[in-house]
């Protein structure tokens, strides 16, 4: 089960990485350091890679 757990752990991961590079490289692209800048494609990125921070964590507590 360890290696099953660690497995998904490295794929959710790996989309999270994607995720944040996703962020950072349009942010790059329009120039901005906080917030969205107004831009539509910036804020979806942002609230992707945030709601996938607060939300695939729940799919790892312990089930008794």
């Amino acid at each position: 089960m360890l290696l099953v757990t660690s497995f998904i752990a490295a794929i959710l991961t790996a989309i999270f990485i994607k995720l944040s590079f996703a962020v950072i490289g349009l942010r790059r692209k329009n120039q901005v350091g906080l917030g969205s800048g107004g831009y539509e494609d910036l804020e979806r990125a942002i609230r992707a890679q945030g709601n996938f921070a607060e939300y695939v964590p729940f799919g790892f507590t312990p089930k008794e």
